[in-house]
């Protein structure tokens, strides 16, 4: 996970688009397994140390 960030903006992070895309396909699969999309972005997120 990239620790980037703007000076003067200290939680502004920037993220490629492999990881944006990797982040979305998880989200996806993992709705798709679980059958609903409750908690599933936040869930991905936190397994992917986003946010953090």
């Amino acid at each position: 996970m990239p620790k980037d960030t703007t000076p003067g903006k200290p939680t502004t992070r920037r993220y490629s688009p492999d990881e944006k895309a990797a982040a979305v396909r998880m989200v996806r699969t993992l709705r798709a397994e679980l059958g609903t999309e409750h908690g599933t972005v936040q869930r991905v997120a936190q397994q992917l140390g986003y946010g953090t």
